[in-house]
This record gives C-alpha cells, sequence and structure tokens, in this order.
C-alpha cells in the first residue's frame, strides 16, 4: 500500500506533469500565433509545430523541473546538484540489463520488418534531436524522482511498485495530451518508461540500468527505427512494416522480465545439473 510519503511524492509527480502540459500548450499557442501573425499559410504553421515539437517538449519539462526546483528551494530543502546525483546513482550497469536491452531491440527489430530507406540519410539533424529528444524526454522524468526520494527521504518499501504503477498512469496521461498519436506508438512509450522504472530498482535509485536500456533501447529505435513518438518514420533510416501491438509488447515484456527478475535463479540450477 501507498504511505504518506508516497502520497506526497504523486502530489509533486502529478504537479510537474500539469505544469510540464501548460507550458507545452502554451509554447505550441505561442508559435502558432506568430506564424499566423505573419500572415502564414496554415500548411507552413502545421509543418513549424510538426518539425519543431521536440523542442517544444524538452524545454516544456526543462522549465517544469525549473519551476519545481525553485519551489523547493523557497521551502528551504536541501536539493542535490545533477553532478552530485550522477556520482551517487551512476554506477556500472548490470550484465542481466544490457542482456535485457539488446533482447528487446533484437525482438522489435525481427518482429517489426524493418526496410531499409536510403533516401532518409541526409536528415543527420533530424537524428541527432530524435536521440537527444527521446534521451531527455525519459531523463528528465528520473532526475524529477531522485529529488522527491531526496527531499523526502524515502526508504526503499513494498509501495514502490503501487508507486510507479501512479507514475506511469500520470506520466501516460500528460503524454497523451501533448502529444497526439499519429503514429500509433503510445503502448510502445508507455512500454518504454514502465520498463525504466522498473531497471531502476525499488527506490528508482539504479540510473546505470535506466541509462543502458535508454541510450541502447529507447533512444536508437526511435532515431533510427521508426519509432520516434513524434516524427514515426518520417526521417529515420528503416521504415516500419509492421507496427507492434499491444499482445506482442505484453509478451515481449514477459519473457524479458522474468529472465532480468530469474536470471540468478536460472544460473544457479544450471550449475547444479552441470554438478
Amino acid at each position: 500500500m501507498l504511505d504518506r510519503s508516497s502520497f506526497k511524492k504523486i502530489r509533486y509527480y502529478l504537479v510537474y506533469q500539469l505544469v510540464f502540459v501548460i507550458l507545452s500548450i502554451i509554447l505550441t499557442s505561442l508559435g502558432a500565433f506568430f506564424h499566423f501573425l505573419l500572415d502564414h499559410e496554415i500548411s507552413i504553421v502545421e509543418s513549424w509545430l510538426h518539425n519543431s515539437h521536440w523542442e517544444i517538449l524538452i524545454i516544456s519539462k526543462a522549465l517544469s523541473l525549473f519551476i519545481l526546483n525553485r519551489w523547493f528551494n523557497i521551502r528551504l530543502y536541501q536539493l542535490k546538484t545533477i553532478k552530485q546525483l550522477v556520482k551517487e546513482l551512476i554506477r556500472r550497469p548490470e550484465q542481466k540489463a544490457i542482456v535485457l536491452s539488446f533482447f528487446i531491440l533484437t525482438s522489435y527489430l525481427s518482429l517489426s520488418k524493418m526496410s531499409y530507406a536510403g533516401q532518409n540519410l541526409g536528415y543527420w539533424y533530424y537524428h541527432l534531436i530524435s536521440y537527444l529528444g527521446i534521451s531527455l524526454f525519459f531523463g528528465l522524468e528520473f532526475i524529477v524522482i531522485a529529488y522527491l526520494n531526496d527531499i523526502l527521504d524515502l526508504k526503499e518499501s513494498n509501495s514502490q511498485l503501487p508507486l510507479a504503477i501512479v507514475f506511469t498512469i500520470i506520466f501516460s496521461i500528460a503524454y497523451r495530451i501533448c502529444v497526439p498519436d499519429y503514429y500509433q506508438l503510445w503502448a510502445h512509450i508507455v512500454f518504454c518508461y514502465s520498463t525504466l522504472l522498473y531497471l531502476s530498482g525499488k527506490s528508482f535509485k539504479n540510473w546505470s540500468n535506466v541509462l543502458c536500456f535508454l541510450f541502447f533501447f529507447v533512444a536508437p529505435v526511435g532515431a533510427f527505427c521508426g519509432f520516434d513518438p513524434i516524427w514515426g518514420d518520417d526521417f529515420s533510416i528503416f521504415k516500419l512494416e509492421y507496427k507492434l501491438k499491444v499482445p506482442f509488447l505484453l509478451v515481449i515484456w514477459m519473457i524479458s522480465f522474468s529472465y532480468y527478475k530469474y536470471r540468478e535463479l536460472f544460473l544457479n540450477s544450471a550449475r547444479k545439473l552441470i554438478r
């Protein structure tokens, strides 16, 4: 069950996502407004919104984090710097996290039946923005969660699983409000976020596993393989021939986390059989 501190975390996380949504709507509206002032056609406005959507989302998330940071400073909380968090929370990733990342990557590549799109090789700027945008989009979430853990002094408890579920629900709602699901990747984004939370451990503090999965799976398939929630495969080097449905994602999730959770048990049993 959720304890009192967990409810405080949920409240602050909800505020963070709410501010993010509001800022995203404001920045989008301002951009469209100035384009209309210049008498640009609706097609130009839509093209600008499409091409600049990653910048809008990341600026909104960063400003929301900044506002939350300022609020905590006003309340006289002692916040750690990003450098301190990195030194404290980043170690060498676990081997099973690396194996899981490449297993899911291989599963996606084989099941999605991707085809090569050589004409998009020249869009290197969009590949870079997509990779950085996806990394920051998820990475900023864990900075917020780390600050909430640090400020509220939460210890490892049985409330982490329901807390992760509530975080996933809040994140999913905020995402759907800010990102139109033109490419039907909502299930993929929820899959990625819930996986990152799981890999971060009971206290959401294992950033090494998070960065491993983020840099070796989430960001690459988004930037290069068409799983970008903003641009889809418009600029990616590979085109999707088949989009993974929820049942496929659940099967991949079950296999992956059965391995992740019971890997040591399987290895110990195998060693005993060999002996």
